[in-house]
């Protein structure tokens, strides 16, 4: 996330002058809430659709094309801006790749070799992923230590800046806009929840640590750059820092850091753009998957797994910005074209949460953003509320003053909604028809897969873990490549409020978790622990099972259970399950699990 730096600063400069360093800073607070808002949705629903999926739960098909369709837009954009600020970087060893065609040509070379990369399924090892996190803090502290040290001037800020005209106040208001590319990446926390060992303890803190990183050195290096001579190079990305290394006292280290300077920031650029082209071809098979886009973007190629059709088409879009962007006059087209679809995508974000605070109240949220206005019995996260005022704000500026950003968006979302209409049509579904997963797999003989996800139904009334029932699951899903999410449902009595406390109701949820995580390393597996407290536990199974698009749900014949006054009747429960559910249901008697 934090290598977005060196693409938004010179573009930022180019509008707010001295003041990029708090144009940065504003933008990073807009992210921050689409960080805090996203970890929550991605922490209930941990798919690879992102935006597009937590809309698709909290509203239906249509609205989740329209973040999907806008994320997609965004990835794209970034990929072409990544790809050829790579190339301008590299320009210290050639000067023509600086500007003009030779620029746009070093910049479809270097997607030539990414989309290439992405094709055979090459993926950074956890070892070169440290290793690029190290280089690039590395590389922005280094930045920052010269800049001081050979230029600290502080008044040079104040020179370049003249409020009211340079920047004026429009352009200040739209460098805010633009410097949501700084933070390009953010949707990477959907990769940080299917990673983390213990997502629910883990993933606040560390999404929220990177961020805050990113936000820290890229105001430092603002503000360096700012002391180092003017920002407003015109929009070319590497003039601000190369001017930053061209302060050292002596001509052979200075020649020496700009080398240094250029290749690492053209490699980290490159990886910036093989991982957005790689999220963009992964987001197209998920919609296709959701019949959103037709069934051909989700087909894997048989011998390497990866989606040969989707990313032949992101990486023709992307090719198409980058030429766009060489013949535009405007130097922030691309970056007004990724702030444009973006903030689409955070707002939706911010508005899915909304959404299902507001429906689900009794939900328990993993990661919760914090900071609730409570209203009447449902607490909404003030984060989301004030983060939507800020991406749409900063949407707006965008659309007053990114002529060129306005209508390529428009063009793509009006475009796409209108094949996604006449695709939906075709296939006899209304817009907002919610459709069952198709499932796709690589053809290799003897597979079959035929379950995605696997519900468990656990009441936390029970006395112990069922670890029988988790076996048997876990048995089952390692056969079939499925994964399991383990429901844990409290019921609340008609009389009660929903957020009743309950004696040891958080441990007896967390021995679930930690049950979950156990199975999880022995089979290999993906566990997924989520909590909700119901009045009615069938019809709560039976949404859950349906929101999750399970194929199984797998019950536990335990007849009537009781936890101190309360009395929960499973029994009840199940008939009404295998009654109405539309998935299988399978019932798992303890003395049968446990042979």
């Amino acid at each position: 996330m934090g290598s977005g730096i060196f693409l938004a600063l010179g573009i930022v400069g180019l509008h707010a002058r001295g003041l990029a360093a708090v144009a940065i800073l504003i933008a990073g607070l807009v992210v921050l809430a689409v960080a805090a808002s996203y970890a929550e949705g991605i922490s209930l629903f941990p798919e690879a659709g992102g935006p597009a999926a937590l809309a698709r739960h909290a509203f239906d098909e249509r609205a989740s094309f329209v973040a999907g369709w806008a994320m997609t837009l965004a990835l794209i954009a970034a990929a072409a801006l990544a790809a050829l600020s790579a190339a301008k970087f590299l320009s210290v060893f050639w000067a023509p790749l600086g500007s003009g065609g030779w620029a746009v040509a070093g910049g479809l070379a270097v997607l030539s070799v990414v989309a290439g990369a992405c094709a055979l399924g090459l993926e950074l090892s956890a070892s070169l992923a440290v290793f690029a996190g190290i280089a690039d803090i590395g590389l922005q502290l280094l930045l920052v230590l010269v800049g001081v040290a050979f230029a600290f001037r502080p008044d040079a800020i104040r020179q370049d800046v003249h409020l009211g005209s340079a920047p004026s106040v429009d352009q200040l208001v739209l460098a805010c806009a633009l410097a949501t590319v700084a933070f390009v990446g953010i949707e990477s926390i959907g990769d940080m929840a299917a990673e983390a060992r213990d997502p629910d303890r883990d993933l606040a803190p560390a999404s929220a640590g990177v961020l805050l990183s990113a936000i820290t050195l890229g105001v430092a290096i603002s503000l360096t750059a700012a002391m180092a001579g003017p920002v407003s190079s015109a929009g070319h990305p590497a003039r601000p820092l190369f001017g930053i290394v061209s302060r050292a006292p002596l001509h052979v280290l200075a020649t020496g850091l700009k080398g240094v300077v250029g290749l690492l920031v053209g490699a980290l650029l490159a990886l910036v753009a093989h991982a957005a082209l790689g999220r963009t071809a992964r987001l197209a098979r998920w919609q296709a998957q959701h019949r959103q886009l037709p069934a051909a973007v989700a087909e894997l190629d048989p011998r390497r797994g990866t989606p040969l059709t989707a990313l032949a088409a992101c990486s023709a879009a992307t090719a198409l910005l980058v030429v766009a962007q060489g013949v535009a006059r405007d130097a922030s087209f691309l970056a007004g074209t990724y702030a444009f679809a973006a903030l689409i995508a955070f707002s939706s974000v911010h508005l899915s949460v909304l959404a299902l605070r507001w429906r689900d109240p009794g939900r328990s949220r993993p990661v919760a953003a914090p900071l609730n206005l409570r209203v009447g019995d449902r607490r909404l996260p003030l984060a989301a509320v004030l983060g939507l005022a800020g991406t749409a704000a900063a949407w707006l500026a965008v659309a007053l003053f990114e002529r060129d950003a306005l209508l390529a968006g428009s063009a793509w979302m009006l475009a796409g909604f209108a094949a996604y209409a006449a695709y939906r049509r075709r296939g006899g579904l209304s817009l907002g028809e919610r459709t069952r997963r198709e499932a796709t797999a690589r053809s290799s003989p003897g597979v079959e897969v035929e379950y995605q996800t696997i519900l468990i139904p656990v009441n936390t009334a029970a006395a112990t873990v069922p670890t029988d029932l988790l076996d048997v699951a876990a048995q089952l899903a390692a056969e079939r490549r499925t994964s399991l999410v383990l429901l844990a449902f409290t019921e609340i009595p008609l009389g009660e409020e929903m957020d009743l406390e309950i004696d040891d109701l958080d441990e007896a949820v967390h021995r679930l978790a930690a049950a979950g995580r156990t199975v999880e390393e022995r089979y290999g597996i993906h566990v997924l622990t989520t909590h909700l407290r119901t009045r009615d536990p069938a019809e709560s199974i039976l949404a859950e099972a349906n929101r999750r698009e399970s194929q199984v749900i797998l019950l536990r014949a335990a007849g009537l259970q009781r936890a101190g006054a309360r009395r929960v009747a499973y029994d009840h429960a199940v008939r009404r399950i295998v009654a109405e559910a539309r998935q299988r249901v399978m019932i798992v008697r303890p003395e049968q699990a446990a042979t």
